[in-house]
């Protein structure tokens, strides 16, 4: 992940999109935007130092995702 837009939590559906900025899918997000903007482009391992708990690896796992554009 390279950029976190808009206010979302945990839970809720957000939009994937791809470099050229165009929609590649949907899904189900683990972390609020607060939290995915602090761990944005770091190492999975590096998660529990920045938020002082050890969340997801995935921001949204595959089973929670379904691809297909606009």
């Amino acid at each position: 992940m390279i950029r976190v837009d808009g206010k979302f939590s945990r839970g809720d559906a957000v939009v994937i999109r791809g470099p050229d900025a165009g929609e590649i899918g949907r899904g189900l997000v683990a972390y609020d935007a607060g939290d995915a903007a602090m761990i944005k482009g770091r190492s999975s391992a590096d998660i529990p130092a920045y938020l002082g708990f050890a969340g997801r690896i995935e921001m949204v796992h595959r089973d929670d995702m379904v691809l297909g554009g606009e």
